[in-house]
C-alpha cells in the first residue's frame, strides 16, 4: 500500500503545483488587454431661446417631484400653466402674494437640443399685488 503512494506521491505533488499556478494566472492581468477608458464628461453648452412672456402666479406651491421644493406657477401666452421651481429663473427673486408678468428666455442645450428647465429674466414687464385666499 505504502509504494503505492509512494509511486502517485510524485504525480499528485506536480497536479497540485500546475492547479495552483492556474489558479494564481487567472488573477493576472494580461499584457494584451487595454485599460478601460471613460466616456468623456459631458459639457452642456447653454444657449437663450426666444424670449417669452410668462405670468407668474402670486403663490408657491410643492414641486411635482421627487425632491421636496417650491415652485412657481407660470402661465405662457398660450395659457398653458406649467411648474418652475422656485430658483430657475435667473435674476429673479419674487415675493409671496404678488402677481408678475415677465419677459424670460429658456435655457437650451445646445447638444441635446433640449430645454433645461431654467429661465433667464429678460425684464419684469408689470407687477401687481394679489389677495391670498386665507
Amino acid at each position: 500500500m505504502i509504494s503505492a503512494y509512494q509511486s502517485i506521491k510524485p504525480s499528485l505533488l506536480m497536479a497540485g503545483l500546475i492547479s495552483a499556478a492556474t489558479l494564481l494566472s487567472a488573477c493576472q492581468t494580461s499584457p494584451f488587454t487595454k485599460d478601460p477608458v471613460p466616456e468623456p464628461r459631458y459639457i452642456p453648452s447653454i444657449v437663450l431661446g426666444e424670449a417669452q412672456t410668462l405670468t407668474v402666479m402670486p403663490n408657491r406651491v410643492a414641486c411635482a417631484s421627487e425632491l421636496p421644493m417650491q415652485c412657481l406657477l407660470a402661465k405662457s401666452k398660450d395659457g398653458s400653466v406649467f411648474q418652475i421651481p422656485y430658483d430657475w429663473i435667473d435674476d429673479f427673486k419674487p415675493t409671496l402674494g404678488t402677481e408678475y408678468i415677465i419677459s424670460a428666455r429658456p435655457q437650451i442645450d445646445e447638444g441635446q437640443q433640449s430645454a433645461t428647465g431654467h429661465w433667464t429674466l429678460q425684464n419684469i414687464l408689470s407687477q401687481r399685488m394679489v389677495s391670498m385666499p386665507q
